[in-house]
């Protein structure tokens, strides 16, 4: 990999670059989902998360890909693993970057569902909203007054918008 301050994917074979790695804002929101999803994971042991992994979604040419918080159901994943887990996360969580376009949003997401992801959840610091894409639905845009709750992905799972954006309302 080139030592020049990018992160790169590797998409069908070719590294693909990556903005360099986010600011403190995009951690701190990306912390917070993995936070929220961790409490959940750890109170009713259901599922595992991982942050900024990679996951190896297809072979020869390679394709691996990070979201910034991953949820995988119980039972798919056990241990520890050195490498990229061929397998595509239930839950990617992503973060908007200032940088990114509506395009890219929109393909990042699709991206996901079409590797199989059930859900993908897609916070915008900018805005205090969580656009949520699943498969064969409208997109669902919740801002910072309502709830987000898991569904029957995360049976169980609920947290104020805001709470995913910051400490304080």
């Amino acid at each position: 990999m080139p030592d020049d301050g990018y992160r790169y994917e590797l998409v069908r074979g070719e590294l693909t670059e990556k903005m360099p790695p986010p600011g403190d804002g995009h951690g701190d929101v990306s912390a917070r989902f993995a936070v929220a999803l961790g409490r959940y994971c750890e109170d009713n042991d259901y599922g595992e998360i991982r942050d900024n992994a990679g996951f190896q979604l297809e072979t020869d040419p390679d394709t691996v890909r990070a979201p910034d918080v991953a949820w995988i159901a119980p039972g798919r994943i056990e241990g520890f693993s050195s490498g990229y887990r061929p397998l595509v996360p239930d839950l990617a969580v992503e973060i908007k970057s200032p940088s990114d376009t509506p395009r890219m949003v929109v393909d990042r997401a699709r991206m996901w569902l079409d590797f199989g992801s059930q859900e993908v959840w897609y916070g915008d610091p900018e805005t205090t909203t969580i656009t949520r894409y699943r498969q064969g639905q409208p997109p669902e845009i919740l801002t910072e007054g309502d709830e987000l709750n898991g569904g029957e992905l995360l049976p169980g799972f609920t947290t104020p918008v805001w709470r995913l954006f910051r400490r304080r309302r």
